[in-house]
């Protein structure tokens, strides 16, 4: 899993991806969304990719996750013209597909995921899966109070090895449908 700092010189990547998170009420976002779309917006300033993609549909609190970390961007000073939005997902797995997507439509092999380095063997975990080679950039800094930390990396951990099951069905399952056998949905591809 490769993490990126400031102190590297910049990768050629063609995009950022940046994970959602919480939008509060008020259309306000959370501070794990503020310091996501900031450390986004640094790496982008400094030469990792000319696009920033923003995925999270709507949760609790309306509008889309996409939406919020967009304005967030473009209140850095950031133009419309680098900035995407992947405003659907509900969940990290539906993130990495909806993205995936994306990125074969516009021709991109090479992207940077962001989200915090708690979720990030996860993410990559399900960007892996829908056939990306992504690497990883963990928000430095802690997220929140120790014994917030650990229910998340508990969390994290369970939802890993829920991933970890779910990712090996997805690929063995997009791999049979490769080869024809019998019984496969020729529309998955």
């Amino acid at each position: 899993m490769a993490q990126h700092s400031s102190a590297k010189a910049p990768s050629p990547y063609e995009v950022i991806i940046v994970l959602g998170a919480a939008v509060w009420p008020g259309e306000r976002p959370s501070s794990t969304m503020q310091r996501r779309v900031l450390h986004a917006v640094h790496l982008l300033q400094h030469g990792y990719a000319h696009y920033l993609l923003f995925t999270g549909g709507v949760g609790v609190h309306p509008p889309a996750e996409a939406e919020v970390m967009q304005r967030v961007a473009s209140a850095q000073g950031l133009p419309a013209s680098c900035l995407l939005q992947e405003a659907q997902a509900t969940s990290t797995f539906t993130s990495a597909l909806l993205c995936s997507a994306l990125l074969r439509q516009r021709g991109w092999t090479r992207a940077l995921v962001v989200t915090d380095g708690y979720h990030l063997p996860r993410t990559l975990l399900a960007f892996w899966s829908c056939g990306l080679r992504v690497a990883g950039s963990a928000v430095p800094g802690r997220p929140a109070r120790w014994r917030r930390r650990g229910v998340l990396y508990l969390r994290e951990a369970l939802a890993l090895l829920w991933y970890g099951v779910r990712a090996g069905h997805h690929l063995l399952w997009h791999r049979g449908l490769r080869r024809g056998q019998p019984g496969s949905r020729s529309s998955y591809d």
